[in-house]
């Protein structure tokens, strides 16, 4: 089980405690009480942010978009992407139902259009590959999502189009501090290289390469053309 999921494990073990103190059996072992306990936290969650003011009814109702993407087609001829959408390319599925393994990539998409034959076309943007990818929504499901990484300098990023842009970002801060001869910020370096090594990861790109796939855009912003 990967850490994330154990950290959610862990957090319905809690969950369950505290509703059920008393109930011998864990979710863990039982599907039926997993699936209870899941939809009464979501509920709770629901409510909490309402009482709260945070705002968390796009991310359900992204969640519930996510799940009929990932039917398909078949399931639901209508269905599309939405700009900025997280995705790969669709795994067929193993003899045990699952998914197969890592995907051969991921990226967001950046475009959308109809083919002539009225088929959703969408144009990918791959971190580390310098050319966009043209595919059809039919070959495409939601990628698993780049889970929340806190910077020292830059807050927290919680997708791939976030972590481009904040890499951008701390690169124009490093290259405007050298070129006016300020001392390097490590915490900037280190989130740098953080952002870099975890969005190549999610991607299934290569850090050098998401850097050299930056370069101009980077370039581009710590020195723009002068105003006329």
């Amino acid at each position: 089980m990967p850490d994330h999921d154990e950290a959610v494990a862990a957090a319905l073990d809690s969950y369950q405690y505290r509703l059920l103190p008393d109930h011998i059996h864990s979710h863990r072992a039982d599907p039926t009480l997993a699936e209870r306990l899941i939809d009464s936290f979501l509920q709770q969650l629901a409510r909490y942010a309402d009482r709260r003011d945070l705002d968390i009814h796009d991310t359900l109702a992204e969640l519930h978009q996510q799940r009929i993407d990932r039917g398909g087609p078949d399931h639901a001829p209508e269905y599309s992407f939405r700009l900025g959408a997280q995705v790969q390319p669709r795994q067929p599925p193993t003899a045990t139902g699952d998914n197969a393994g890592h995907p051969l990539w991921r990226g967001f998409i950046t475009a959308l259009a109809a083919t002539p034959d009225g088929q959703a076309q969408c144009t990918v943007r791959i971190p580390g590959v310098n050319q966009a990818l043209q595919i059809t929504a039919a070959e495409l499901e939601p990628a698993d999502s780049l889970l929340p990484l806190p910077t020292r300098t830059a807050g927290i990023v919680i997708t791939a189009a976030e972590a481009e842009q904040t890499i951008i970002d701390i690169a124009v801060r490093l290259k405007r501090a050298a070129g006016n001869g300020l001392a390097t910020n490590e915490h900037a370096l280190a989130d740098l290289a953080q952002l870099t090594m975890r969005l190549s990861a999610w991607s299934g790109s290569q850090p050098d390469a998401i850097m050299r796939h930056l370069y101009d855009r980077i370039t581009d912003a710590a020195h723009p053309p002068p105003q006329e």
